[in-house]
């Protein structure tokens, strides 16, 4: 019995963190079909980053317990939506600001990157719905140590993978950058109408 009930919390533990991990995957994908080539030290960045914000937030909302969540639950969708819509709107002017075809492909000659504050946003961003999971686990009595560094660690292998996958398919698709800049801001805005929704929001 007790070996079903292991199997039963890995795999319930799994699922979460790779529902969990999807939105940082979709962010990953779209900053990365933008880019004339993704190093490893960006791949890296972005594992870091989203898997370490995703291992803290539901370390954050464990610890807080039922008082301080039950505030931090009123208002958590819009610094998420606020959050993501800075910097679609960002990527949405940077694409805009390519006056032409020959600015476009000048703009894919050089490999830009993230600044840690804009990818800092979008992990908070794209994590804050882990603090629900962590709470749950303290109204279940259940430790976080484990399902906090799974949820990391599924986040960080996840995006790792998306953003690997993603530079064989940007490789072939610079000529494009400006309208991936422009897709890729109108998936943030989508992801955040979608928290909203999903909160009652809308």
């Amino acid at each position: 019995i007790n070996t079903g009930v292991q199997m039963l919390f890995w795999i319930e533990l799994l699922a979460i963190a790779v529902a969990l991990a999807i939105d940082a995957v979709v962010v990953a994908l779209c900053w990365c079909a933008t880019q004339p080539r993704v190093k490893l030290t960006q791949v890296a960045k972005f594992a870091l980053v989203f898997g370490l914000f995703q291992a803290f937030m539901p370390l954050a909302g464990w610890f807080a317990g039922g008082a301080v969540y039950s505030l931090i639950s009123r208002w958590d969708h819009w610094v998420a939506f606020i959050l993501l819509a800075f910097v679609a709107f960002s990527m949405a002017k940077e694409a805009f600001e390519k006056d032409d075809e020959n600015d476009a492909a000048c703009e894919c000659s050089k490999n830009t990157d993230i600044s840690w504050s804009k990818l800092s946003m979008l992990a908070v961003a794209t994590s804050l719905d882990a603090l629900a999971v962590g709470f749950s686990y303290a109204m279940t009595g259940t430790a976080i140590a484990v399902p906090a560094t799974v949820i990391g660690v599924v986040c960080a292998v996840l995006t790792t993978i998306a953003m690997m996958l993603g530079r064989s398919i940007a490789d072939r698709l610079t000529q494009h950058t400006k309208k991936f800049s422009l897709f890729g801001a109108l998936v943030l805005l989508a992801i955040g109408g979608r928290i909203l929704i999903e909160h009652g929001a809308l």
